[in-house]
Parts: structure tokens; sequence; C-alpha cells
């Protein structure tokens, strides 16, 4: 049976996002960024939370382009 790993560790998430471990764990302090949960010392971000998230941060363009050249 394969086992679906839903919950990533802080390094995991900083390389997904692109981010550094520091930033992460500054979003972390400052409470923005990802919801992460505790297990004892353990942090861990689930993958839903993070592609939420992104999702609820994701920015729309406010108009379209045209270009200058006809």
């Amino acid at each position: 049976m394969q086992e679906i790993n839903t919950h990533l560790k802080p390094n995991d998430v900083a390389t997904f996002l692109g981010i550094s471990l520091r930033t992460l764990n500054r979003w972390q302090a400052l409470r923005v960024g990802p919801a992460r949960c505790k297990v004892g010392k353990t942090v861990l971000y689930r993958r839903d939370a993070i592609e939420k998230w992104l999702l609820q941060n994701e920015t729309q363009p406010v108009r379209n382009f045209v270009g200058a050249a006809r």
C-alpha cells in the first residue's frame, strides 16, 4: 500500500514555496503564511492548508494588456 504524505515539515514547505526557512520561521512568528500545527516540538503543515493559503493570496489582473503596436 502506498502512503500519501499529507503533512510537510518546515524545510519541505520552504523549498516548495521557494523561500528560506528563516522567512518561513519569521512568518510563523508574525502569524502570517500557511496554517500550521504543532505535535510536541514538531511543526507540520498540511498540504491542503498550503494550497488554500496560496489560493487566498492569489491576485487577479485588474485589466487586460493591449499592445502598443498595431
